[in-house]
This record gives C-alpha cells, structure tokens and sequence, in this order.
C-alpha cells in the first residue's frame, strides 16, 4: 500500500500542536486534585472528576478517528485544539465542584482527538520508521509532562486557576500554528466513503470496537495497553494526593515531581525508542517498559521520604517513555493503511476506558484502605500487561482487508 509522505516540515508542526496542547493538559494535571480537595472533594470523588475527562475519550476518540477517515485529520485537529481552549477557560474560573467537572467533560471531548495525530503520523511515515513517528507523539506527551506541570505548579501560588488561562493561551497558540502551517496528511483516494466511517457517533464507537476486537492480532496489543493504562492512570491520580498525606507536599513540589516524570518520559521516547524498537522490536521493549513501570509504582507505595519517591518516579518515567509509544507502534503496524484513524481511535478508546477505571479505583483505594494499597494494585496491573506483550505471539504485518460479512485475522 503507498503511503503520502507529508514531509518533516508537517510533522514538525503536528509535533507543535499536540505539544502545546498538552502543555495546558500538563499544567492542570497535578492541580486538579488539590484543587477538587478544597473544594471539598473526597479521594473517591477526585478520582471521579479525573475519570470524566477519560470517559469523553472513551466515548468520543472513534469518532474523531471515523471523521477523521472521511474528511481529514486538519478539520479535526483544529476543533480539538479550539474546544481544549475553552475547556481551561472554564477550569480557571471553577468555583464549585459541579464546574470543575464540567471543565474537565469539556477537555474529555476535545482531548479525544489525540488518535487524529497519531493517524497523521501514520499517514506521513513508512511502516519502517513508524515508531520512530509514534515517538514523535510520546515526546510531545512526555515534553507537556515537563513545562506544563512544571509552569502549573509554578502558578499555584497565584491561585488554581490562575494555571487555567495559560493553558487557555497555549491551545490557542497551538491552533493558531495548525491553522497556517499543517497540511491536510490524508489523500482523497484514501478516505473512507462508507462502512465504519460513515456510521452515526453511538452506533460507530460500538460497531468498530467490535470489529477492530474481533481480530486477535489487534486485540493483544489493544488488551495489553488497557491493563498498562489503568495502573497508570491510578498513579497519577493518588501521586498528588500521597504528596500532601503522608508526605506534607505543596502543588508546587507535585507539578516539580511530574516534570521530573515526563523529563526522563521524553528523553526516552525522543531519543531511545525509534534504536531500541529497530533491534529489539515493539514487543520486547514493552515488555521491558512495563517490569521498570510496574516496579516504579509498587515501590511508591512503599515510600516513606522524599529521595525514595525520586528513585521511584525514575523507574515510572522509564517505564512509561517504553511502554506506550511501543504498544502504539504495534497496533498501528497491525492496522490496514485505510483504516489508521479507525483502530488508533478504539485503542484511544480503550486507554480512556483504563482511565476512566483506574482513578476511580486508586482513589477509594487510597481513601478506604490506606494511600499504599492504590500503588500496589495499579503496579500489579501493570506486571500482568508486561508478562502479556512477552508472550504475545509476534505477528507485526498488516492485516488484510476484511471479506464482505466478515473480519480478517
């Protein structure tokens, strides 16, 4: 299948965008539970506001992936980029618990768009140098896990919401850059014109996750970042959390502590991934990614000062920079070029679905049994999808087209 290559001058501004928005995501994630807490919030009820913004992705990511088929992945991006905006507008002027939700159920479905990127990606690389584009996309995440929580704790001083309207600020500078300077990376003659593509938003999420599912050679790799994810996103929700009880630690240290995360997230991913995946492959380095992540947060439920929870955010940052963009990687070269949008769409999905699941999980945990018990179940997740990708059976090659009425393997 031919691949249009849109050159290094698009994907250096697809880097931008998704960087500068997740710069703004960046700069709420460690404020949010400190910011719900005064407003009253309990652990279980923090952990539900976090998961509202993941349950809009688990409902809307295969529909920005479906549109995205059908009439470019430019249309799309800019509207995420717009509505996230917004989205922080509403964050810096929450006064009550029922605001803060509505910000962040805004953010959830603007926020979907990421598996738009990731199939712009898809559509300028080869299939050789796919990882090394995914890659592109888990340093933008690991970079916004830098400056934005570092900037957000930075402004905590100022108020919680003060964080809001700057990351307001830079999605509107990030779809400002994707309005003048982003091709369209979709050809006409590779649009989708029926079958998925063409299904209504309800009926669409349900139909692909069922078709895109139903193939094992997707599902495995699907399954695996679903278990990763939710371990994961329990420890960025009760992180903040176990910084203020037991440890004693302002906004301020836990936005230090996540730029810390996403510093050694990004020099992994920028500069590892793409050479680690060409001699070892996606499997073996998600493997490896998951036992270094997996030991990181079941040794933060152990900590009791402050140079173990370093040591321990170490192991995350490795950990995670391996793990996701090696597991994106795989299930996009398992996909069928007309399709990126589609199957990186369910996989967004069901990391969203994780996300929605874990917060939830680690934050009574952390309320009802004590702050370790939420780091060592999310750890023990994380274990089993690592023993899962090193047994998966190796089948990286694109699957074929579905007959009529039926699926491929």
């Amino acid at each position: 299948m031919s691949e249009r290559r849109t050159g290094s001058v698009a994907l250096g501004i697809v880097f931008l965008t998704v960087f500068l928005d997740l710069v703004g995501f960046g700069i709420v994630l460690p404020l949010l539970p400190f910011y719900a807490t005064e407003l009253g919030a309990s652990p279980f009820e923090v952990g539900l506001i976090i998961a509202s913004y993941s349950a809009m992705q688990f409902l809307f990511a295969p529909v920005w992936g479906s549109l995205s088929d059908r009439y470019g992945r430019r249309p799309l991006l800019l509207v995420g980029l717009f509505g996230s905006a917004a989205s922080y507008v509403v964050f810096g002027l929450a006064q009550s618990l029922e605001v803060l939700l509505l910000s962040r159920v805004i953010a959830g479905i603007m926020g979907a768009n990421i598996p738009v990127a990731q199939a712009y990606i898809a559509d300028s690389t080869t299939i050789e140098r796919r990882a090394r584009g995914m890659g592109l996309i888990g340093a933008a995440f690991g970079l916004g896990f830098i400056f934005g929580p570092a900037i957000g704790g930075g402004l905590s001083p100022w108020g919680y919401g003060v964080p809001g309207f700057v990351a307001a600020g830079l999605s509107l500078a990030g779809a400002t850059a994707a309005w003048f300077w982003l091709p369209e990376s979709l050809a006409v003659e590779n649009r989708a014109r029926d079958g998925i593509g063409a299904l209504s938003a309800v009926t669409g999420r349900a139909r692909s996750a069922v078709q895109v599912l139903s193939r094992k050679r997707l599902r495995e790799p699907i399954g695996v970042f679903f278990l990763g994810t939710m371990g994961f996103a329990g420890f960025t929700t009760i992180f903040p959390l176990f910084l203020d009880n037991p440890l004693g630690l302002s906004a301020l240290y836990a936005g230090g502590m996540f730029a810390l995360v996403g510093m050694v997230s990004a020099a992994v991913q920028g500069a590892l991934i793409g050479p680690m995946v060409e001699r070892y492959g996606e499997q073996a380095n998600a493997a490896l990614g998951g036992a270094l992540l997996s030991a990181g947060v079941i040794a933060m439920g152990l900590a009791q000062s402050i140079p173990a929870t370093i040591v321990s955010l170490l192991a995350v940052g490795v950990g995670w920079g391996l793990l996701a963009p090696s597991l994106q990687s795989l299930v996009s070269r398992r996909a069928m070029a007309t399709e990126q949008g589609e199957v990186l769409g369910v996989n967004q999905s069901a990391s969203a679905l994780a996300r929605v699941i874990g917060p939830v999980a680690a934050g009574w945990a952390y309320g009802a049994l004590g702050p370790g018990m939420g780091f060592v179940a999310g750890g023990m997740l994380i274990a089993a999808a690592a023993a899962w990708v090193r047994i998966m059976p190796g089948r990286e090659a694109p699957a074929s087209a579905p007959p009529p009425g039926g699926v491929a393997e």
